[in-house]
């Protein structure tokens, strides 16, 4: 993941920058930083490089430039990218808002809220991956959310949409192993379901939000449980 800061204050940089390579050793990772003291040359540098997390001050004094309307230029052109708001006056959290801010940070930063913001911007990153399919000699990138079901078919697999449906050669096993386990939860040997379309369930079947259903095995009854009320008490805490 490359995480850009913005902010006129070096050391707020260097401060950032510790924590984050901090966390980076504890989990493994190779999380990237680089550092601007301007959103002009913050936004110029993702024409030629994919950011993924931001960290945006508000308020600029010695650049003389304004965070919110910088972010909102941003998150306009790059709409996937994670947009975390700093600032030092709660009241100004309305302002972020207005430019689709993911989460919002008050300095002075504490570590461990910082921590909990890098492991859910990389959790968020995951989940809004996007995948490769094909349906009549056109291909087109589907974000992983937008898949409601997909159901095993002879020599590949069904891959279901709120209002399309792509044949995949890939088989549910596959599929598994591809695609994020929190998110998705083989209910059935020949089902695979996207957890954030589930509307009701009950010892028989899932009902999604489209209202189709979709069979539930008794083995994999308790299981499936537990692993919805993880993925709707996550989606809860957002």
């Amino acid at each position: 993941m490359l995480i850009a800061l913005c902010d006129d204050e070096r050391l707020m940089y260097e401060e950032v920058r510790d924590y984050i390579y901090e966390f980076n050793k504890e989990n493994y990772l190779e999380n990237q930083v680089v550092y601007f003291s301007k959103p002009s040359q913050l936004y110029e540098y993702m024409q030629m490089n994919a950011v993924n997390l931001i960290f945006m001050d508000l308020e600029f004094s010695k650049a003389k430039e304004d965070g919110i309307l910088w972010s909102k230029k941003i998150k306009n052109e790059f709409p996937d990218t994670i947009l975390i708001i700093l600032t030092a006056y709660e009241n100004r959290y309305k302002e972020g808002y207005e430019v689709r801010a993911w989460r919002f940070m008050t300095k002075p930063i504490v570590k461990q809220e910082l921590f909990e913001y890098l492991q859910s911007g990389l959790e968020e990153l995951r989940l809004s991956k996007s995948i490769a399919v094909q349906k009549r000699g056109i291909k087109r990138n589907i974000l992983i959310k937008e898949i409601y079901y997909i159901s095993a078919q002879s020599g590949g697999s069904e891959l279901w949409m709120k209002s399309d449906m792509y044949y995949c050669d890939e088989s549910l096993l596959q599929w598994e192993k591809q695609l994020p386990l929190e998110m998705f939860f083989r209910c059935h040997n020949k089902y695979l379901v996207n957890l954030c379309h589930v509307k009701e369930f009950n010892h028989q079947e899932i009902t999604l939000v489209s209202g189709e259903k979709i069979p539930i095995s008794r083995r994999k009854w308790k299981a499936f449980q537990i692993a919805f009320m993880k993925w709707d008490t996550k989606e809860y805490r957002r």
